[in-house]
Order: structure tokens, then sequence, then C-alpha cells
């Protein structure tokens, strides 16, 4: 033979024991270091050989049991039999409090603890098969070992109860189909996929469960680990990445060899607390097998190794094309099972899109602050001391890179507080299935941590119909930032009053309730720079919003409630009675004529004489389009007809937390109703403030969309009968949609359809359009304070008392006084203050002291504006409730439901 070919051969065989060193040795002994030797006990060497005829046989995989988010209930489980003692404790529980649970019991443990196992069964609790040792990652052990694994505690189980499981779970273990093939040949039906863990040291007392409790979502199958998981697999650097590798940067400083001096929980104490919580919240728990039940594909026949050609060069080729082959169907297999599983959450979910909100629609004096870009850990752990020393908890949103490069920064976010939830990384390449796998691997890898979340954001890039097509199907919620905190211009800024200032403009005086603010920590070149816009955000924005006086502080004052908290999204979102639904992109334009007060009855001669409330500024010169007579009959007086010291406190236009808050707080303090005006063209961009408003029972009420005056344009012709009534049909639509449905303690809807011209302008043209549109009643007011323009707090305050009094310094019985709620009227709340403070203190015998109502107190019953001389009209004859202290148990405000 040529001395070329031998050299040839010997490189082929040198090669070849390479790769079987480095390829199958290393494989063989990674996998199988450390495995208990199981030899002695329950031997299953004919179970073994059965059950390797069947997967040659092709044998179907076993059926997953996951979460099914139709079923209004929710599955127990504990993993791992715990010592004989817990276990008759935790039996007494499951009995006493009557919960359906799953004991998943490992077949050494149940060797060693006989009478544990025969109390489970004798009670009827469902016994599952969590391999012999609660083997970790058992989807990466050899089939055989798997084999072993599952065969020792079926025959163990089976030889104490005389029944098999047919369900069986292992930690940290994905249910790829090779694996439920396995467990199929070892006569396991399904497999359990849990949801959510408990972390039993989180859970401190009986509000903790109730938290947890109200944050699992309905159909999670829950457990609690009580065995600790074996770990069998020697991880190779470079080859498996399913384990993050901890970050060890030295400037992190993480102490990862500290002693552990955290409060360990009593698994028992943690139960009882759960189940106390469960019961408390009336949650039914049922059997594993009530969920939803998943099947995966089969998986593919794995390539034969070829036979040899004669050519040797084409053997080397042909062992090198095999080694790909074989690694790229492994892949491939274990993709195509996931797919699978995700298609079938496709069909299930009917492709629908998740809905993907800018803020929470809460009522709650919350905002919330939101992190992503954690790629910087000094500035991640920068941002986790100033919300410490703040008392603030946000929501980090981790993305998978971001877990595999640092899962113990991560771990000290958790420990800290904060809540972590699922960040969606903007991928060219990205479509349902990626982000369904970027889903999957977050929900798992935070479940190890002990935490469980369906938040999810994509911080940045476009969102596709695909991504929000996947968090559906993936039964998560997401959400997007209402108020971004990063312009690409500002990345080289270092100046935060310089990016608060762009960001925010000279417009936005605070943030809203439930509003995300989005910081991302990655993003300047200055790492202080985020910490110092956040403290900016919170002192600048959110702090000014509490109500704080010379003589009333929110700091100081426990009963001013005035004040809005920044919490985790996940925090306000458990406020349950505070959430709401609604739609703000929705047409509000096409005015309902069906809403007309001609089908009430009511004709127009009638609407002009007896439902306008005037003023009296508002001459025959301003009364455009109007006839003579008919202008005749139009009420100047502006006052609510009654012979009570009543007086009405109106708002109008709108703003921001900052100026309407004050002005709920100090109305609410002094248990006083009033009417609100509201310009709607901006107000669906905030509209839980609005909701807010209605909750705190006061009249809401139109000011119109665009406040567009009544002279504005040709006053009498079609064109502004029409530009008229799409006007106020928007405002009427948008107010009636977003606060119809709240409820006044009378039982009647917070939205009232009054309406309040801008700038008191009347035409007959923007009367009719209003008729038609269903505004029942037309106020312009009695007095209008100018509050928007007074200079100090003494003008404020006397241009309030001269809408209430008169000259002899007696109440004007029925003023209506016009005020405004825009941010530009800086005295309006503290003034009112003062006079309602000194209002409250004065003897009910007092000429000067006044009870304020909202109009809807008289508006109503067909109420009449009409002249007295010219109507026979019997108002002060109507019996009105006698006034007592505000408060009183016999006041005003009691009697009349407001």
């Amino acid at each position: 033979m040529p001395k070329t070919k031998w050299i040839f051969l010997a490189v082929i065989v040198i090669i070849s024991l390479v790769v079987y060193k480095f390829w199958y040795l290393d494989y063989k002994v990674a996998a199988y270091e450390d495995i208990p030797d199981l030899s002695s006990e329950y031997n299953v060497d004919e179970e073994l050989v059965q059950a390797r005829e069947k997967l040659n046989s092709g044998i179907e995989p076993a059926t997953v049991y996951t979460k099914d988010p139709t079923k209004n209930a929710i599955a127990l489980t504990f993993d791992g039999l715990p010592d004989p003692t817990t276990t008759d404790k935790l039996l007494d529980l499951v009995e006493r409090y009557d919960m359906k649970v799953t004991f998943f019991v490992e077949g050494s443990n149940a060797a060693g603890d006989k009478e544990s196992v025969l109390k489970l069964y004798e009670q009827g609790i469902t016994i599952g098969n969590y391999t012999y040792t609660g083997v970790q990652y058992l989807d990466k052990l050899p089939q055989d070992a798997i084999l072993e694994q599952l065969l020792r505690t079926q025959k163990a189980l089976d030889v104490l109860t005389g029944t098999e499981p047919e369900l069986f779970k292992a930690p940290d273990t994905s249910f790829v189909v090779p694996l439920l093939q396995v467990a199929a040949a070892a006569n396991l039906k399904s497999a359990v996929k849990t949801d959510v863990f408990i972390n039993k040291d989180a859970v401190k007392n009986d509000v903790d469960a109730v938290n947890f409790i109200n944050s699992v979502p309905q159909g999670s199958i829950v457990s609690l680990r009580i065995g600790t998981p074996t770990n069998i697999i020697t991880y190779q650097e470079g080859k498996i990445d399913d384990k993050p590798a901890v970050d060890k940067q030295p400037n992190l400083a993480l102490k990862e060899e500290k002693k552990d001096t955290a409060v360990h929980q009593n698994i028992v104490d943690v139960v009882e607390r759960l189940f106390k919580a469960i019961q408390q919240r009336g949650i039914q728990t049922v059997e594993i097998r009530e969920l939803r039940e998943i099947e995966r594909v089969d998986i593919l026949t794995p390539p034969v190794a070829p036979t040899p050609s004669p050519s040797t060069s084409g053997k080397v080729a042909m062992l090198f094309d095999y080694i790909a082959d074989k690694a790229d169907n492994i892949l491939f297999n274990r993709a195509l099972a996931a797919t699978a599983d995700y298609n079938q959450l496709r069909r299930m979910n009917n492709h629908k899109l998740a809905e993907n909100p800018k803020m929470i629609y809460t009522t709650e004096q919350s905002v919330c602050f939101a992190f992503a870009g954690l790629t910087k850990p000094e500035v991640v752990y920068k941002t986790l001391d100033y919300l410490a020393k703040n008392n603030i908890k946000g929501t980090f949103f981790v993305m998978e890179n971001e877990m595999r490069a640092n899962p113990q920064m991560v771990q000290d976010i958790i420990n800290s507080g904060n809540e972590v939830a699922i960040g969606l990384r903007s991928l060219k390449d990205s479509n349902f299935f990626t982000v369904c796998k970027q889903i999957d691997y977050m929900q798992n890898q935070f479940a190890s941590m002990g935490v469980q979340t369906n938040l999810v954001m994509q911080p940045w890039g476009q969102i596709t119909d695909e991504t929000l097509e996947a968090v559906s199907a993936m039964n998560c919620q997401m959400v997007s930032p209402t108020y971004n905190m990063v312009s690409s211009k500002h990345q080289n800024y270092t100046s935060a009053e310089a990016v608060m200032a762009e960001q925010f403009g000279k417009a936005v005086y605070s943030v809203g309730r439930g509003w995300i603010i989005y910081f991302r920590l990655d993003f300047y070149n200055d790492d202080d720079l985020v910490v110092d816009v956040m403290d900016l955000v919170k002192r600048h924005k959110v702090d000014n919003i509490a109500y704080n006086s010379f003589y009333d502080d929110a700091k100081i004052n426990p009963n001013n409630d005035s004040a809005y908290t920044v919490k985790s999204i996940s925090a306000v979102l458990a406020n349950k009675n505070a959430l709401y639904q609604i739609n703000t992109e929705l047409d509000f334009s096409s005015p309902n004529l069906g809403n007309s007060l001609n089908y009430k009855g009511i004709s127009f001669v009638d609407y002009l004489q007896q439902r306008y409330i005037g003023n009296y500024d508002v001459t025959m010169a301003e009364a455009h389009g109007f006839k003579v007579e008919e202008a005749s009959y139009l009420d100047t007086d502006g006052r609510i007809h009654t012979d009570k010291p009543v007086v009405f406190f109106t708002f109008d236009d709108w703003g921001t937390d900052a100026a309407i808050n004050h002005l709920l707080y100090v109305l609410r303090k002094h248990n006083v109703k009033a009417t609100f005006f509201i310009l709607t063209h901006n107000v669906m961009r905030n509209p839980n403030l609005l909701r807010a408003m209605a909750l705190d029972g006061h009249d809401i009420s139109s000011h119109s969309e665009f406040h567009r005056a009544m002279d504005t344009v040709e006053y009498n012709s079609d064109e502004a009968y029409q530009s008229y009534l799409v006007d106020y049909g928007t405002a009427y639509n948008k107010l009636l949609y977003a606060v119809g449905d709240v409820r006044l303690t009378d039982g009647t809807s917070a939205f009232k359809p009054y309406y309040r011209p801008p700038t008191l302008a009347i035409s007959k043209a923007g009367f009719r359009a209003l008729y038609d549109t269903g505004y029942e009643y037309i106020v312009s007011g009695s007095y209008s304070t100018h509050d928007y323009e007074q200079p100090d707090l003494d003008s404020m305050v006397n241009a309030i008392k001269e809408g209430i009094y008169d000259r002899n310094g007696k109440v004007i019985n029925g003023a209506v006084l016009v005020m405004h709620m825009s941010d530009e009227s800086t005295f309006t709340p503290i003034a009112l203050d003062l006079l309602l403070t000194i209002n409250e203190q004065r003897a009910d015998n007092d000429p000067a002291k006044f009870t304020a109502l909202p109009l809807s107190a008289y508006l109503k019953n067909n109420y009449d504006q009409s002249d007295y001389s010219r109507k026979n009209n019997d108002l002060n004859s109507r019996p009105v409730p006698e006034i007592n202290p505000i408060g009183s148990e016999n006041s005003l405000y009691h009697n009349t439901g407001y």
C-alpha cells in the first residue's frame, strides 16, 4: 500500500478517535456522572426490556397537562414526599380545608416511608411519579437512565398501593417529545407542567398568602416544592446553556459565598395560610385531570449511520455528515415539538390578538415606573438603591439575553421586593413561534426563582400582530409605556433638567394615575443620568399631585389622602376594585339623533324657555340668530330657583392630575359634590382621571369637544348647525361611554347631559344642535370667578365670595359659580378649602352659611327655569331637605344621596 494511503488512514483513525472521545464518551460520562446506584432496590430488568420494545415499535408520546385559562379553578401539587410528621400535618390540612391536591412522590422516599404513601392512598390523594430521586433535567438524561428513574418509581408505588401512577413530573425539566415517549413506555399517561411555583419563604403571613392567591391566574397548576431536586447532569462549558451562568463581575459585589441568613418559613404554616386564602376567596381546587390536556407531535426517526463506502475520504466526510445530521435532528425534533405545542395554542386562541394598553385603566392613585435594558448592572443596582431609599416598587422587564448573562442580578431584583416581568426583544426574524419561545423560557426561568408572571412588554421596536397573537395565545397580558423617558437625541446628555424639559415640555404638569413611566437603564452614556431623571419625575411630576397648603400638608396630615404612590404594575393590576375596561380608540363623532329631546315630548320652544339657565352678561346682542321675541324668553338670571341658601360649584375645561386632584381632594375633604363641565378633546388620553371624578360622586357634563364658541361660525346656517352637531355629539358620546355606567348614590348615572357654552356665547343653531343631541339643560351660570387670571390667593377668595354673597353678606340662593379645573387656575383649590372650612364653622342660623350641591340635585323632574311671572311654576313650593351641619346623619347630603 502506498505510503500516502497509510498516512491518510492514520489521519482518519485519529479523527475518529477524537470524535468518539469528545462527542460520545464525554457525553456518556457527563450524563451518567453522580447517578445513584439503584440496582439493589425494585429490580426492573423485565420492565426495561418491555419498555424498550414499546419504544422500538414507535409508541405514542404521553400527553401534557398544562394551565387552562377557561377553568375557573386551580390545581395544587406538592412536589416531593416530606418527612412523616410533615406529611401527617399536610394531610390533616387537606382534609380540614377540603382541598384537592396531587402529591408527586420520589420512588426512593416511597421505599423508605411506606406508611406515608399508604396514608396518601387511603385518603384518596392522587399520587404522581416524581422520578426515583427527584432528578433535575430529566429530559437531558440518556434513554435508559430516564427509564430507570421512572420505572423504579412506578414499581415502588405499585407494590405499595397496588396502582401505578398515571401522572409524572420532574424538576426543571422540559417535556420534549422524546421524553414523553419514554414516559409512555413506562406506562405513564401524562406529564404535568406547573406554571406557578410557590416561594414558601415569601409567604410570611396571611396577607402575603392572600396577595399571592390574588395574583394566580385562573386555571393555573400551582406547585410547592418540598423535596430537594437531585442534579445528576454535569454541565460542560460551552455545550449547554439552558442554565445561565452567574455574572461574576467584581464590581457587582454579589457575595455568592455569604451565609444564608434568610428566615425560612415552615411548610405546614405556609400551606395553611394558602389554604385559608383559597377558602376565603372562594376559589375551587380541582384534580389535574380536569385541566387542559395537550398532545405533542411524534419525533422524526433518527438517521441511521451510513454504510461506509470504498472511498476512505468519503468515510471521513460521511462521519462528519452523520454527526451534523444527528445534532441537527435533535435540535429540529425539540423545535418541532415546541412548534406543535404552540400551534395548538394558536388554534385554541383562534388567532386573537392581545390588547396593548398604554396605561392601566384604574382609578387608584398610583403611578408605575417600568424599567428595561438591564445590560449595565451598575445602573441597575443604582436604580434599586434609589427605589429602596424612596420606598418605591418598580417593574423590571427582563429579556432572555439578560437572564442568561446575569441571573444573579435578576434574583437580586426579586429579593429587593421589586417586580420582574417578561421583556420581549425586537428581532428581525421574530414571529409567533419565537415570541412564544421567549415567553416560555422566561416563565420557566422566573419559576425557578420562585416567581410567576404573565406580564409582558416589548420596550422598543415595532410590535407586530404576530407578537400580539403570541402574547394572547400564551395567556399573557401586554402593556406599553404611557410615557417613554427615552429619546434618541438624549443619549449623550448629562443634564436631567434638559431631558425633563424636552420630554414633558411646558404643558404636562404631572403624570397620571395608572400611567406607566418607562426608563431604559442602558441607554444614556452617563450612568448617573437615568436615576437623576427618575428623581425629577418623582419630585416634579408625581409628588406635586398631592394637595399641600400652608395648613394641610399631605406629608404630615394622615387624613390627607391626596398623594399618589409609585407601585409595580402588577400591584396596581391587583386592585381589581379600581380597574375598569375602556376602548379609547372608538369613533365618537357620530351624534345619536335618537337622543333628541323631541322624542321626550319637549318642544324646542319649551327647551329655550325652560331648559336654558343663562347669564346676565349674555344679552340680546350675544343671542345670535334668535328673533327678538324668542330672545326675550331666554333666562338671564343664571341662578337655580330655590329659596334655600344653596350654591352650586361648577368647574370648566380639563387639566392634569396635579390640578384636578387638588380640587377632588378639597371637595372630598369637605364632603361637597360639584358639577364638572368637561372639555373632551383630550379626555381619552387620561380617562382614569375622569373616571375618578365620577366615582367621587360628582356630576360629569359637557363643555364641548373643541371649545368652539357659538359665534365662531355663521351662527344661523345649516353649516353651523352641522358643525355644532358633530362637536356636541362627540363630547356627549365620549362622556357617556367613559362614565355613563358609574352610578351615584341615588342610583342615577354620573353622566349628566348638561352643557355649558364655551365663552357663554349662544346661538339658535347651537341650541338646535344641543336639543337634537339630547342635552337636557344648558347652564351658563350666575357668576364667573375668572380664576384663571386671579393674581393671588386673596383675589381668588374674594372672587368666590362675590359669587356666593350679596352686598349684605347673605347667601345668594341658587348661585351657580363658574370656576375652572385647568392648571392655570392655581389658587382655586386652596381658596375653596379656606371658604369651606370657614363655612363649616358657622352656626346653622348664620345667614352667611351655605350648602354646596351639584346641579343634578335640582335639575331633575323636569325642572323649569322659566320666569315665574310668565309661567305658573310652583318651584318655590317644592320640598327641599332641611339644611343640617354637613356630615351629620340628617344632613342635606344624607337625605338627598349626594
